[in-house]
């Protein structure tokens, strides 16, 4: 029982370790906040939401009704509850026509964000001011966009109503050039976290395609669902047969936070998950309990890197959020208390919260539980021993990550 004490005290216990057992205990016990809650905003539903990763304080939140709001999470709470506002919203005047389809904050500045919506443009706004600091006009509704977390090169990839993706640049202002090679629709688009040229996207074919915006060929791959690591032999990555998703359209795309893993969530409502170095399909399998029936983009996440196992967090149409092990597929939650159907899923990494949106114009909190004794106290055994029983999945040295292979 006190062993996981002893050994800190000892020395014998590195810290990284104790705040990766912590962390992964907390984040398995997610549940709907108590204490917190964030006041109704929109006129409508809530479409898309984004924390900022700076400091991991503000929270955006984008919805049919064509506006953007900002909540401050470290507002202080009045007694033992907690009730979110917007600090900051854009004016009736200066939102969106329609709804607002995807957001991005800019990756190395709280001070600009960007937006995207079925009025068919992209927009790039001032923090400050709230209003457009830029407008990129497309030629038909936008339902997605996407830029690269580490890259230098600005360039905001768009996924719309149209059979190409069109890049657009920060610092000029204009459009690049188009990328491609979908033969409909486009529903989603995300950059590598690892790679900067590298951008995935998902159409209404089935197909998923990587981009290599460097090259004049820019599509490198389309992925196949029939490929895996155990087939003879790996099949043309630039087949005109390759499929991910069958027939339907792929309208949610996820990344590890290391990018060597890729989740497409299909509107034939199954889950998939890639090994980005090779483009194998790994075949977990995630059962049949996730609704997706609407042509719309959906935003799931995957649990922080120091989360072991992993999980991933996926809104479902029918007012629930399945929590399923993201390497062997298992379903360990359903986090309910939506009343419509959810559509956004966001973590705060730092904190193990969650928050979701749904068409019903809610923004829930989910965070830990706090284990309880019969008199009141946090229970150390429960701590303890949850912690202990991860210990041994992560690498003595802090310097070398040797955690296992998430194979």
């Amino acid at each position: 029982m006190y062993s996981f004490l002893k050994k800190r005290e000892q020395g014998s216990l590195q810290p990284i370790r104790i705040k990766r057992a912590e962390t992964t205990k907390r984040i398995y016990n997610v549940q709907l906040s108590q204490s917190k809650e964030v006041a109704r905003a929109h006129r409508g539903g809530v479409t898309c939401l984004k924390m900022e990763t700076i400091e991991q304080r503000y929270l955006m939140s984008g919805g049919s009704d064509g506006r953007i709001h900002i909540y401050d999470l470290h507002m202080s709470p009045k007694g033992k509850y907690t009730k979110i506002v917007p600090i900051a919203s854009v004016s009736r005047y200066e939102r969106h026509k329609y709804a607002v389809s995807s957001l991005s904050w800019f990756p190395f500045d709280t001070g600009m964000f960007i937006s995207s919506s079925f009025d068919k443009s992209i927009r790039i706004w001032d923090t400050n001011s709230m209003t457009p600091a830029c407008t990129f006009p497309l030629d038909s509704r936008v339902y997605c966009q996407a830029i690269s977390p580490i890259a230098s090169h600005c360039l905001v990839a768009s996924a719309a109503a149209e059979p190409r993706i069109r890049l657009c640049d920060l610092k000029s202002g204009a459009f690049t050039h188009s990328l491609m090679g979908h033969s409909g629709e486009i529903y989603s688009c995300i950059w590598s976290p690892s790679q900067e040229h590298i951008l995935y996207s998902g159409g209404n074919d089935g197909t998923v395609r990587v981009w290599d915006i460097r090259r004049a060929a820019s599509c490198i791959m389309s992925l196949d669902q029939e490929n895996s690591r155990d087939s003879l032999v790996d099949r043309d990555p630039l087949a005109e047969t390759n499929s991910a998703h069958g027939n339907k359209g792929v309208n949610g795309m996820t990344l590890s936070s290391d990018g060597r893993y890729l989740v497409t969530l299909g509107m034939d409502e199954k889950i998939r998950l890639w090994d980005t170095n090779n483009g194998h399909n790994t075949f977990v399998n995630y059962g049949s309990y996730w609704r997706n029936r609407f042509k719309s983009c959906l935003q799931a996440v995957v649990s922080d890197a120091d989360v072991w196992p992993p999980l991933l967090f996926v809104p479902s149409d029918d007012q629930q959020v399945l929590v399923f092990g993201l390497m062997d597929g298992r379903l360990t939650k359903r986090l309910k208390g939506a009343y419509g159907r959810v559509t956004s899923v966001e973590q705060r990494s730092s904190y193990q919260e969650l928050y979701s949106g749904s068409n019903e114009g809610e923004i829930l909190v989910w965070e830990p539980t706090k284990p309880v004794d019969q008199d009141g106290s946090s229970s150390i055994y429960d701590i303890t021993t949850t912690m202990e029983m991860n210990l041994d999945a992560w690498s003595d040295s802090d310097d070398e990550d040797e955690r296992p292979e998430m194979q």
